[in-house]
C-alpha cells in the first residue's frame, strides 16, 4: 500500500468514525411539562423534578408551564404539552371521555403516582363561626380558588352545587367568586376581598402558609362528612386529614377531616421510550433529594408508585421500574 493509499484509507477510517459518533449522539429532546398555578405546591415540585432531569440528561430540555388538575390532560391530547401533573380521578376521567370532558383523551399514559398527594384546603376570616355547609350555602359568599381548568375550580363547582349554590346565585346574591393565582387570593384575603380561599395542596402547602403569615387572622375549617362522602362516591375523591400541628395559627390543633386528591405524571404516549425510561429512571435514582424540593415528596415509593394507575403506564416508565427492581 501506498503511502498516499494510506493516508486516504486514514482519512476514511476518521471520518468513518465521525460519522458514526454523530449517529449515536442523542438529538435533543423538548418537551413541555404542565404543572399547577404559579407559586403553588405543583409548580415547585415540577420545577424541582425538571431540574433533575435535565441536570443528568443534558439532551432533555422541559420547558415547565402553568396548568391545572382538570386542563393538564387535555393540553396533552391537544399536543400541547408533552407532560402534565394529573389528578387520579380526573385522568381516569379524561381517558373515558366523562364527565367533566366532553371526549376521549387518546394516547394518555402515566408515569406512575405518590408524587405529590393533595389535602384541600379551606381558609377562613379568623372570626368564622359558621360550618362549612352554612358557609357555602350563603349566596352573600365571598370566595376565591384557582383559576379555571384547575382541579380546585372544579371541585368548589361541585361542593356550591352539593350545597345547593353556584356562581350565578352567589353573583346574583351580592357575593362572588373569584379565581386568580395564588399570590392574587393571598392578596384579595388580606385586603378583605373575600372571606374564603378554596384551594388544595400537599401538607404544608405555601397558600396556607402565607395566610398563616399574613395580615389578617385566619384559620382552616373542617369539610362536612356528607359532603366528603358525596365527592368520594361520585367522582372517585380520597379521604383523609391534615395533620394537627401542620400550621401553628391556623387553628389546627387537632386534625382537620377533608377530602384529598393523589398525582401523578401524566406523559404523551408519542414521546419516546427510551426518553420517558430516562426521565423516570434519573427520578427514581435521585429521590432522596426529593425533600429538598418539597417535603411531601419525601412520600414518593417507587415500589407502590406503578401501582393502580388510572391511565396505561408508559412502555418507558415501566421499564424503568421494571430494571431498578421496584416492579416484577
Amino acid at each position: 500500500m501506498t503511502t498516499l493509499s494510506r493516508t486516504l484509507r486514514a482519512a476514511a477510517l476518521g471520518l468513518g468514525i465521525l460519522t458514526g459518533a454523530g449517529v449515536s449522539a442523542q438529538a435533543q429532546t423538548n418537551l413541555e411539562w404542565a404543572s399547577g398555578s404559579a407559586g403553588g405546591s405543583w409548580f415547585t415540585i415540577v420545577t424541582g423534578l425538571a431540574n433533575i432531569v435535565m441536570e443528568k440528561n443534558p439532551d432533555i430540555s422541559i420547558r415547565v408551564v402553568p396548568g391545572g388538575g382538570r386542563d393538564n390532560p387535555t393540553m396533552i391530547d391537544g399536543g400541547i404539552s408533552q407532560m402534565g401533573m394529573g389528578i387520579d380521578f380526573l385522568a381516569a376521567a379524561a381517558d373515558k371521555g366523562t364527565e367533566p370532558y366532553s371526549k376521549v383523551h387518546e394516547g394518555l399514559t402515566s408515569m406512575g403516582g405518590t408524587w405529590a398527594p393533595a389535602e384541600f384546603h379551606v381558609i377562613v376570616d379568623g372570626s368564622e363561626t359558621r360550618s362549612l355547609g352554612e358557609i357555602l350555602a350563603d349566596p352573600s359568599i365571598r370566595i376565591g380558588t384557582s383559576p379555571k381548568a384547575t382541579s380546585e375550580e372544579l371541585t368548589l363547582q361541585r361542593t356550591l352545587a352539593f350545597y345547593q349554590n353556584d356562581a350565578a346565585k352567589v353573583s346574583a346574591g351580592g357575593g362572588k367568586v373569584i379565581n386568580g393565582s395564588y399570590s392574587q387570593l393571598i392578596s384579595a384575603f388580606d385586603d378583605n376581598q373575600i372571606n374564603v380561599i378554596f384551594g388544595a395542596g400537599s401538607v404544608p402547602t405555601g397558600i396556607a402558609l402565607e395566610i398563616e403569615n399574613g395580615r389578617r387572622p385566619a384559620k382552616l375549617i373542617a369539610m362536612d362528612a356528607p359532603l366528603m362522602e358525596y365527592l368520594t362516591q361520585t367522582y372517585g375523591y380520597g379521604q383523609g386529614v391534615i395533620p394537627a400541628g401542620s400550621y401553628e395559627r391556623l387553628g389546627n390543633e387537632a386534625d382537620i377531616p377533608v377530602t384529598t386528591m393523589e398525582a401523578l405524571i401524566l406523559v404523551s404516549s408519542k414521546v419516546d421510550e427510551d426518553v420517558v425510561y430516562r426521565m423516570t429512571k434519573t427520578l427514581i435514582e435521585n429521590r432522596s433529594r426529593f425533600t429538598n424540593i418539597y417535603k411531601v415528596l419525601g412520600k414518593y415509593d417507587p415500589a407502590i408508585a406503578w401501582q393502580n394507575q388510572p391511565v396505561p403506564l408508559h412502555p418507558g416508565a415501566e421499564k424503568a421500574y421494571k430494571e431498578l427492581g421496584f416492579m416484577k
